[in-house]
């Protein structure tokens, strides 16, 4: 009778949980405007046609195919794949990482199924409301020139909530 009972509620909870909207964070694609300092920065990247890849470069904003020489990061999609090298970090507030760690990048690989492991799975996804949520993690990336830049992701949503535009935060790093 109990675990009848507890299997009623459990029914309950999962039906009336699916039917609520989920509140995701939605941002309007937006570029960010070139500058080369230490600010923090918000930048919302239009992946909603699965089939390119959209290029960016930090400090600089995004390029326009075909001159995507010197990128550092690559979205398609939810995908997202770093030029030089990155490395997750689990135990680290974005705003309390003030110079980058020395070990643990990983490269990406250029291959049939393209990704980089340090950041290939930066979201969560939830089986009960399909949506993506980026996880807590902090991740540094290392250009192929030698910069580093800290970045934390913020949603995947456009308003709607549409998926498709990835949204992050970034901030240069001091070596």
């Amino acid at each position: 009778m109990i675990l009848a009972a507890l299997f009623g509620v459990a029914m309950v909870w999962l039906v009336g949980s699916s039917l609520v909207p989920p509140g995701v964070p939605t941002f309007e694609p937006r570029s960010t405007p070139p500058h080369d300092s230490l600010e923090v920065d918000t930048v919302t990247i239009d992946t909603r046609d699965p089939e390119p890849w959209r290029f960016f470069v930090f400090g600089h904003g995004p390029l326009v195919p075909p001159d995507t020489a010197g990128w550092d990061l690559a979205v398609r999609r939810f995908r997202v794949i770093v030029a030089g090298e990155a490395v997750r970090l689990d135990t680290i507030a974005f705003d309390d990482l003030a110079h980058p760690p020395t070990v643990g990048f990983i490269a990406t690989t250029f291959d049939r199924d393209t990704l980089n492991r340090a950041i290939a799975r930066w979201y969560r996804y939830s089986m009960f409301s399909h949506l993506l949520r980026p996880g807590p993690q902090v991740y540094v990336i290392r250009s192929r020139a030698g910069w580093y830049t800290k970045l934390e992701f913020l949603s995947y949503y456009c308003p709607g909530p549409e998926p498709g535009c990835v949204t992050f935060r970034y901030q240069l790093l001091e070596p």
